[in-house]
């Protein structure tokens, strides 16, 4: 699509952008669909484990989010829960995009959650990764839990 760029007085327009711009907004929502069916699913998997919820997008400020915080009442475990979802592997196996940049950054976002919601002393903690992959063709979901997958409190 070739658009005839626009004159204005300090700048040119050019209308292609708006399209690409379109285009990534309509990828940005796609993705956000897909990560929220991954968080559902991630969620499903740790009740099936005995978890209860806590959080979903737990937010501190400018520091970022963490997906879920879930708690094991019997075994007295509260887990910080990063969920990848990707469609096909394209951009790698969804476990592995918890690198170690954003391993740090989900560390300093479990201790904001701990200064805001102690723990008593008798409970564990730990960062787990659950990675959902939808393979397309009609496959079923791939799913993989990743215990104590990184970081350690103490």
């Amino acid at each position: 699509m070739n658009l005839p760029a626009v004159q204005n007085q300090a700048c040119t327009v050019d209308f292609e952008w708006t399209s690409v711009y379109i285009s990534v907004a309509i990828m940005t929502q796609s993705s956000q669909r897909i990560g929220r069916q991954g968080e559902k699913i991630a969620q499903a998997i740790l009740r099936q484990k005995g978890f209860r919820i806590e959080a979903v997008n737990w937010r501190a400020g400018q520091l970022g989010e963490i997906d879920l915080v879930a708690y094991h009442p019997q075994q007295k475990l509260l887990a910080f829960v990063e969920v990848k979802t990707r469609k096909g592997e394209r951009f790698g196996i969804p476990c592995e995009a918890v690198h170690g940049a954003k391993q740090a950054k989900l560390l300093a976002l479990g201790e904001a959650y701990l200064g805001l919601h102690p723990q008593g002393p008798d409970t564990a903690m730990r960062f787990d990764v659950v990675g959902v992959l939808f393979p397309g063709g009609g496959k079923p979901a791939e799913i993989a839990h990743l215990e104590n997958a990184f970081g350690d409190f103490g």
